[in-house]
C-alpha cells in the first residue's frame, strides 16, 4: 500500500495544488486503497515543514509541481518518491494522474526562479530535525 501525499493550496481536495513544494498550505495525504484524504497545514510554509509533515504521515510518495534542491534531496534521503504535474490541477485530478501513471518521476530540482544557489529548504538548522542534513552542491 502507499500513502501519497499532495501539496495543496487548499484543504480540499477539488482544490488547487500549490504550485511549489515549500509554500504549499496544506498536504492532502491519502492511502491508495481507501483514498480517504486528510490535511495537514504545512506551518512555516517552507521545504523543511513540508517534508517533516510527509514524513508524519508516513507517505511514500508525493506529487508536487515545483521543488528546490534541499527540500528533494530530504525527500529522497526519506526514500519518498517525488511525482511532478506539469501544472497545477486539482488535488482529486493529481490524485487520479498518479494512479494510472501519468506523472513524471522527479530526479532533480524543478524549481520556479533562478534566484540565489536553489538550496530549497537546506539553509536552515535542522536540530532536531528528522529530515536529514543541508546538503549543498
Amino acid at each position: 500500500m502507499s500513502r501519497i501525499g499532495v501539496m495543496m493550496s487548499t484543504d480540499r481536495a477539488d482544490g488547487q495544488m500549490s504550485s511549489h513544494f515549500g509554500k504549499a498550505e496544506w498536504i492532502m495525504a491519502t492511502d491508495s486503497e481507501n483514498g480517504f484524504p486528510e490535511f495537514v497545514k504545512n506551518e512555516a510554509l517552507n521545504g523543511r515543514s513540508a517534508v517533516e509533515a510527509v514524513i508524519r504521515q508516513g507517505c511514500t510518495d508525493v506529487i508536487l509541481t515545483e521543488i528546490g534542491d534541499g527540500a528533494l534531496g530530504h525527500l529522497q534521503t526519506a526514500h519518498i518518491r517525488a511525482w511532478a504535474v506539469p501544472n497545477p490541477v486539482a488535488g482529486k485530478e493529481a490524485l487520479r494522474m498518479f494512479a494510472k501513471g501519468q506523472l513524471s518521476a522527479v530526479s532533480d530540482a524543478r524549481t520556479a526562479t533562478n534566484q540565489g544557489a536553489r538550496h530549497g529548504c537546506c539553509c536552515s538548522s535542522h536540530n532536531g530535525s528528522d529530515v536529514a542534513p543541508c546538503r549543498r552542491d
